[in-house]
C-alpha cells in the first residue's frame, strides 16, 4: 500500500513555552506518563459540512454543549492520577480547533502547550497529540483509503521522543473483511519506523492509538489468517511481517518487535486491567501503546508500568466504559485511556 503525504496541523500556544528535561518535568517528576485515548467523538458547534449529523444545531448541539463536552474530555485525562500525563495521544476529534480550546480552556494550566492534529479533508473525525514537552516535528503518513497516521518527534531536552498516532479501521463491516485495511495502516507505520530506526537503532519509538484490534486478535481468530498485530512467536510471523502485520510481545522485544503490556502477564496483573473496550460481551484490548526496544536497554527512557483508566467515572455500574451519550450529555467515552509510565534514567 503507498503512503502519501497529507495535511498536518502543528501549533505552540501562545503562552510561555520552553525546552525542558524530563529531570525537571513539569510537574518536577523523572517519570513521563504517555496516554491514548479514544474519545469518542469530539466536535465543536461550527458547521462545516463534515461532521456527523448529530453534532449539528438542528440536532440540538451547541456551544454550550460543545464546552461541557469539553470539560468532560478534560477530566478523564486528568482523573485521579497525582501525576497528570505529559503526552496524550487523542482519537475521534474533529480537528486541531478542539485540541486548542481543550488546551485554552483547560489544560495549559497543567503545562499541555503543544499539540498536534492530522487535517485530512476526508475524514469526519482525526487524530491529535498533546503534549507538555514541545513538538519539534510533526507530519502525516496517508493510508489510502484509511485514516491517516500522525507522526510527531517530542524534545525531552535530554532526548528525543517518536510519537506515532494511530485510529486503524473499525470492524463495524466485519472483522475479517475490514482486517485488511487494519493490515494497510500497520504496513505504513512498519515502514515508516523500519526507515527510521535504521538511521537511529536506539531512538525511543512509540505507536499508540485505537487499533480496532486486539494484542492477541490472531490467536483470538484462531490464526485463521493475517492480522494487524500479530505476536512475534507464531509459526508465520516473519512471513506476516513482510506483508505489513507489526510484531509484538509482552517481554523484552528483540529489534524489530514492539512490546505490548497488554500480553505481559505480570502487567496486567499488577494493573488488574481486563480491556479498554467492551466489544461484544468482551473485553478487548484495542487502544495499544507499543514500544521499541529502545525502552528496555537501560539508557534513557526505560518502560516503567502500564495502567488503564481506573476513575469510576469512566466506567457505569457493570464496569464497562461509561460511553458518551450526545443526546443525555451524559458519559465519557466507549473507550477507556490506557497509559504507560516511563522513568528517565
Amino acid at each position: 500500500m503507498r503512503c502519501f503525504a497529507a495535511p498536518v496541523v502543528f501549533v505552540m500556544l501562545c503562552l510561555c513555552g520552553c525546552g525542558c528535561d524530563l529531570d525537571a518535568s513539569p510537574d518536577g517528576s523523572d517519570r513521563l506518563m504517555v496516554m491514548t485515548y479514544n474519545v469518542q467523538n469530539l466536535f465543536d458547534a461550527y458547521v462545516t459540512g463534515n461532521e456527523y449529523p448529530e453534532y449539528t444545531p438542528e440536532e440540538g448541539w451547541t456551544a454550550d454543549a460543545y464546552r461541557r463536552r469539553l470539560g468532560r474530555v478534560a477530566q478523564a485525562i486528568t482523573q485521579g492520577h497525582a501525576m497528570v500525563p505529559d503526552i496524550v495521544l487523542l482519537q475521534e476529534i474533529e480537528h486541531a480547533n478542539v485540541l486548542q480550546d481543550l488546551l485554552r480552556e483547560h489544560l495549559s494550566a497543567r503545562g499541555f502547550q503543544w499539540f498536534a492534529a492530522t487535517a485530512a479533508k476526508d475524514s469526519a473525525i482525526q487524530v491529535g497529540i498533546i503534549s507538555r514537552f514541545p513538538i519539534t516535528d510533526a507530519r502525516t503518513h496517508s493510508v489510502q483509503g484509511n485514516r491517516p497516521v500522525l507522526e510527531c518527534e517530542i524534545d525531552l531536552g535530554s532526548e528525543k521522543l517518536v510519537v506515532f498516532a494511530v485510529h486503524a479501521k473499525s470492524r463495524r463491516e466485519g472483522v475479517a473483511e475490514t482486517e485488511g485495511q487494519r493490515i494497510a495502516t500497520s504496513g505504513v507505520i512498519s515502514r515508516r519506523t523500519d526507515e527510521l530506526l535504521r538511521k537511529h537503532p536506539w531512538r525511543p519509538v512509540l505507536v499508540a492509538g485505537d487499533f480496532n484490534g486486539s494484542a492477541d486478535s490472531y490467536l483470538r481468530e484462531g490464526s485463521s489468517y493475517q492480522t494487524a498485530l500479530v505476536p512475534f512467536d507464531v509459526l508465520q510471523a516473519e512471513d506476516y511481517a513482510k506483508n505489513g502485520s507489526l510484531l509484538v510481545s509482552g517481554g523484552v522485544p528483540p529489534r524489530g518487535i514492539w512490546y505490548t503490556w497488554w500480553l505481559d502477564r505480570t502487567q496486567l496483573l499488577l494493573s488488574h486491567a481486563d480491556g479498554s473496550y467492551w466489544y461484544q460481551g468482551i473485553w478487548e484490548t484495542f487502544d495499544q501503546i507499543l514500544l521499541s526496544p529502545a525502552f528496555f536497554d537501560s539508557c534513557g527512557l526505560e518502560f516503567h508500568s502500564g495502567q488503564v483508566g481506573v476513575g469510576q467515572h469512566l466506567r457505569d455500574e457493570k464496569g464497562h466504559p461509561n460511553a458518551w451519550n450526545v443526546r443525555t450529555e451524559a458519559g465519557y467515552s466507549d473507550h477507556l485511556p490506557v497509559y504507560v509510565v516511563l522513568t528517565g534514567r
